[in-house]
């Protein structure tokens, strides 16, 4: 369970070692001014800027253009965050998007990163799509719809947005309860299949609700506590210090969509919940961002904290979870202990989620195992259910990656996962085990998969081992590499598999939608929204966590892939070899010049950023499939431009070790 960089291990679960690693690292690789490096890089960046973009209204159908203006000249522009179908020239920053091949209208973020060779902005906006005719936005304050967030959402006319600029919003401002700012068993005007009503964040993650305790009101009990919605999406909201859970809706919610919602875990109603007799309230576990019944869709999202699930769907018809990380740091009661959780689910894709750097050592009262993407059915395993779960990452989690108690039904499809660097438990009040990592109650098929450096919670000692061998089928197409019990099968890859470059499924379709189960073209890296989701996680911190075998532990959320020192992505990218290559390639046609293309790529972020000495651009060749180098670059240039009859481009990173792989192959920017 760790992190390697430049030969020094970074332990997650204790931030005093994270630090006094670091600092060996530090002297390592001769930067011992590395926090003088970053004050200097942050001043650079003022160099660089993107004007603030607005917020635009376009009836859909039409293809809407958007030139962003800049401070300075960036080297390359992509999107961060935006509907699949959105164009981000790489040289100019004009933002594209046809928005003909949308099912429904609401309003959506597009956000975009432009760099130079030593800075990087964001900028973002928000673009309501019309498919009515006739819905606008609102906004939020003194001159807009209400001063508050619940009395604009129910003011509402269906299909309109409500923008909430960002800030900090007290979950109640008049008194204990008032609930001003949150939905307390209420919710925004149902909107209808053809326009969604959307709460929306100014920008994505800016506005935040929280329960925080003030001189007058104590903490809050809940943030967003939807009622029954129909047609209803909450966009770039972040929820959090509040008494229960950040999200969850008491009502089914037909077409409820979450996307980009932000959930710091769950609070335990003020009990102690201290020692085994005090967990058995119910009160002590709850899920941070929990949906009951109806047809969600919840992408893009995240959580973080202390819960019982990271993110859980319950008893619903048909739900997606999509594109959405969970850790897990801590838990008090006595029932299972999960990151993903579809409970009693009659049908459910999990697609393309994250789950990372998950601890166990601060849960010492859960008595039953769930896992890290379960299907726990307790009282429904003779409901028929139907369960997909695509391209999952799990990587650096000390729990059970999943236990699916579903005994009727179609069998569980699992394809296109990666879980590597995990760790098996059995849980501590009953001292229950389970398969370590896979186990299903009926047939499950895992396909197309890389299961890398698992152990049990005694090491080498095997329990139940790695997989239910009774009930899992694993096709010839798996690779095993470093599961004790199993022989190595295939061969491991280099860094993440080309099952997971590119989203399985397309954004904003719900279960059963045309597309929904889709491969699409859409790159899934660099994360989007990474560095917003990382400063959440990174501020979490408890240095009195509850601990397994008594006393307690200090959880420290600086850590792993939300460390201060680290990208997200190129943690995941540099968990197995830390010599990674640029994650961001852009290819664009030079107009002035007949046949010439001028290649650019995006610098690193994290600890990677200090080993890189140079680039090396290919040439590749499709019918061959062979790479043919056209340049060495030298490490301060971020671009190269070539006239040859080369269509298909990569760049490698050169490092002292020698050239890092290839992440993406990239083909010549088309707005078709």
């Amino acid at each position: 369970m760790q992190l390697t960089d430049f030969g020094v291990e970074l332990r997650h679960k204790d931030s005093i070692l994270i630090k006094k690693a670091y600092l060996i690292w530090c002297l390592l690789v001769g930067n011992i001014a590395f926090s003088v490096f970053a004050n200097v890089y942050a001043k650079n960046s003022l160099n660089f800027a993107i004007k603030p973009m607005g917020q635009h209204v376009i009836s859909k159908g039409k293809v809407f253009r958007y030139q962003p203006e800049f401070e300075g000249t960036p080297n390359l522009c992509r999107k961060d965050i935006g509907h699949d179908d959105v164009l981000v020239h790489p040289q100019t920053g004009e933002i594209i998007w046809n928005t003909k091949q949308l099912s429904f209208g609401r309003a959506f973020h597009i956000r975009i990163k432009c760099s130079t060779a030593n800075s990087a902005a964001y900028a973002a906006m928000v673009v309501h799509v019309d498919n009515t005719g006739k819905s606008r936005i609102h906004t939020l304050g003194k001159n807009g719809v209400a001063k508050g967030i619940a009395e604009a959402a129910a003011a509402l006319d269906s299909g309109d947005t409500l923008l909430i600029p960002d800030g900090v919003y007290p979950v109640s401002t008049s008194a204990d309860g008032s609930y001003e700012n949150a939905f307390k068993m209420s919710a925004p005007t149902n909107g209808s299949n053809k326009q969604f009503t959307t709460v929306i964040a100014q920008s994505p993650g800016g506005a935040i609700i929280s329960g925080t305790a003030n001189k007058k009101l104590g903490k809050q009990k809940n943030a967003i506590q939807l009622s029954e919605s129909r047609y209803v999406a909450l966009v770039g909201l972040v929820a959090r210090d509040v008494q229960r859970e950040s999200v969850t809706t008491t009502g089914p919610g037909h077409h409820l969509l979450l996307d980009f919602v932000g959930s710091a875990g769950a609070g335990t109603w003020g009990f102690p919940c201290s020692n085994f007799k005090q967990a058995k309230k119910g009160q002590c576990s709850n899920a941070g961002m929990r949906v009951n019944g109806g047809t969600p869709l919840i992408q893009h999202s995240y959580n973080w904290g202390h819960n019982r699930y990271g993110i859980m769907t319950r008893s619903t018809k048909g739900s997606v979870t999509r594109r959405s990380l969970v850790r897990l740091d801590e838990h008090k009661g006595d029932q299972p202990y999960g990151g993903f959780s579809d409970y009693c689910a009659k049908a459910h894709l999990s697609q393309d989620n994250y789950v990372f750097d998950s601890l166990a050592i601060a849960a010492p009262h859960y008595k039953n195992y769930a896992g890290l993407s379960a299907a726990p059915a307790t009282g429904c395993q003779k409901m028929k259910a139907e369960y997909h779960a695509v391209g999952l990452l799990s990587v650096n989690n000390d729990l059970s990656l999943s236990l699916l108690d579903s005994k009727a039904g179609s069998a569980n499809v699992w394809k296109n996962i990666v879980s590597y660097d995990s760790k098996g438990t059995c849980t501590p009040q009953k001292k229950r085990c389970g398969a370590w990592l896979l186990q299903s109650k009926k047939p499950l098929k895992l396909s197309n998969s890389y299961f890398g450096k698992a152990r049990d919670v005694n090491g080498e000692k095997l329990i139940k081992g790695p997989f239910s061998r009774k009930n899992i089928q694993i096709a010839q197409d798996v690779i095993l590499s470093d599961i004790p019990g199993y022989a190595d099968q295939g061969v491991a890859p280099r860094y993440l598999p080309e099952s997971q470059l590119y989203y399985s499924g397309r954004m904003d379709t719900f279960w059963g939608d045309s597309g929904d189960k889709l491969a699409t073209k859409v790159r899934r890296w660099p994360i989007a929204g990474e560095d917003i989701i990382a400063r959440n996680m990174r501020n979490y911190a408890n240095p009195k966590a509850l601990k397994v075998g008594g006393g307690t532990v200090h959880i420290d959320g600086n850590r792993g892939a939300a460390h201060e020192s680290q990208s997200m992505s190129e943690y995941f990218w540099g968990y197995t070899d830390a010599m990674i290559p640029p994650l961001v390639v852009r290819v664009n046609a030079v107009k002035s010049e007949t046949n010439s293309k001028r290649i650019a790529w995006e610098d690193f972020e994290g600890v990677a950023k200090q080993m890189v000495k140079g680039w090396a651009v290919y040439c590749y060749q499709v019918d061959t499939k062979q790479f043919q180098k056209l340049a060495d670059v030298a490490r301060n240039v971020l671009h190269y431009q070539d006239t040859s009859q080369c269509s298909d481009y990569a760049v490698k990173a050169v490092y002292d070790g020698g050239e890092s792989g290839v992440a993406y192959i990239e083909s010549i920017f088309s707005e078709n």
